[in-house]
């Protein structure tokens, strides 16, 4: 797991525990985030520093035991920077985790909204680039989740922020057949599909990334439609 102390990252680590698995996460940090410290799945997870530009270090050596590695890694900041964090360090994961013959890489890349090229500098081209040296170099085995907003309790501090409350009630809307059918109108389609794909619950993601990487019959890239269909375990 690396970046498992981010919003995404730390469900995929509840989720994995849920399901029996031994989680080790991977951060610069070396730790859960101050507010999830004292939290029971944060105290299962074998937390380890590590610099993935670095694959000579003790966290790629570690990888060498894995079933499969799962990234979501990645954030914003300047054009250099996003691109930097989404892109190269995730090329190096995936390079790192193929020497150490980890059989399995899943990535959280993010959802192609098909915005103006102008838009796709820094984040998105980033993880475009991730996305294309995975498929070079995992092939069936590796496999990119592209989901669009994500929902759900985000820990910011102390506090919990309830994405929740937008994403749940914007997912049932925009998940009506109906709304769906206006991508498929010629005059309005272009217009309106960036804004009507259905936000995912943050669950969904975690669920569909533990399976991924596990499951040999799950490969390629999953959009939004086919992350919501995987459901949360018990507990996660």
């Amino acid at each position: 797991m690396l970046g498992g102390n981010g919003f995404v990252g730390s469900h995929v680590c509840k989720e994995a525990l849920a399901q029996g698995y031994q989680v080790m996460s991977v951060s610069r940090r070396g730790g859960p985030k101050s507010g999830d410290a004292d939290e029971k799945w944060a105290k299962e997870v074998h937390w380890v520093k590590g610099d993935i530009f670095d694959s000579k270090g003790e966290w790629a050596n570690g990888l060498s035991s894995c079933r499969g590695v799962i990234s979501c890694v990645g954030g914003f900041g300047s054009v250099a920077a996003m691109e930097k964090i989404n892109g190269d360090a995730n090329i190096a994961a995936i390079k790192a985790a193929h020497e150490q013959k980890v059989p399995r890489f899943v990535f959280v890349s993010a959802h192609d909204y098909r915005l103006p090229q102008f838009m796709y500098k820094g984040y998105f081209h980033g993880k475009r680039r991730a996305e294309l040296e995975l498929e070079k170099t995992y092939g069936s085995n590796g496999v990119s989740l592209r989901p669009g907003f994500i929902y759900g309790s985000r820990k910011v501090g102390s506090f919990s922020l309830p994405l929740w409350m937008i994403g749940s009630p914007l997912a049932a809307v925009t998940n009506l057949s109906f709304v769906q059918k206006l991508q498929h109108v010629s005059l309005i389609g272009p217009l309106v599909a960036p804004f009507i794909v259905p936000p995912v619950d943050v669950r969904s993601v975690a669920k569909a990334a533990v399976d991924a990487a596990v499951n040999p019959g799950v490969s390629g890239s999953l959009d939004v439609f086919r992350i919501s269909s995987f459901k949360p375990s018990p507990g996660s």
